[in-house]
């Protein structure tokens, strides 16, 4: 009876040391598909990606005087030649947005919550200023590049168009008094996906 009792205390023992150490990985773990955003304010964009470098989404904010007429119509065109100038502009070059990007992947390789890590991108810019030494890691590079080159692609796509391609409109509301409209676009991965059936179906091509 006693050599029992001893058995189930060992088997007790091991179970709960097993429990204590798979917790302690679990917490200790990083979690490589937390969502990244990064908003560059100064462009009027903002984009959302994850570690693996799929781009989930596009913001971007079209601005037009509220005076004026058709204003949703000038600030689509708004935002459509921010998108353009965002990718083909000579003030947010390839390098610089790489260079931020994959700064903002590394700044959130060691974060464990689930939550969307926001960042923005002139105090990544800053930080990358102050410690020129410390340059982007080689997946974070790599990772940075294949999000900059699908938002590439993506913007490409709408500029061949002349509109704003697999895009919602998510808000609009009045700043400056009622001044200025603002609409805030959305462009995703299942918007486009949806504009791109409803186009083929129009087509005839299904």
């Amino acid at each position: 009876m006693k050599h029992k009792f001893k058995l189930i205390l060992i088997a007790a023992a091991i179970s709960m040391a097993g429990c204590s150490s798979s917790v302690k990985l679990n917490d200790s773990a990083p979690i490589k598909d937390a969502k990244l955003a990064t908003n560059f304010t100064d462009e009027g964009v903002k984009i959302f990606y994850t570690f693996t470098g799929r781009l989930e989404r596009i913001e971007v904010y079209g601005h037009a005087d509220a005076w004026k007429g058709n204003v949703e119509i000038l600030a689509e065109a708004d935002a459509l030649a921010k998108l353009v100038k965002f990718v083909y502009g000579n003030d947010v070059s390839t390098n610089r947005k790489v260079s931020i990007i994959g700064k903002a992947i590394e700044n959130a390789e060691d974060v464990t919550n689930t939550d969307t890590i926001t960042s923005d991108s002139k105090e990544l810019e800053s930080e990358l200023k102050n410690k020129p030494s410390n340059s982007n890691s080689t997946n974070a590079r790599r990772t940075a590049k294949i999000v900059n080159e699908t938002i590439t692609d993506t913007v490409t796509s709408m500029k061949s168009q002349g509109k704003l391609v697999g895009v919602r409109k998510a808000k609009d509301y009045q700043k400056d008094n009622g001044k200025t409209y603002v609409a805030v676009y959305v462009w995703s991965e299942k918007d486009q996906a949806i504009s791109e059936n409803i186009r083929t179906r129009m087509m005839g091509k299904d």
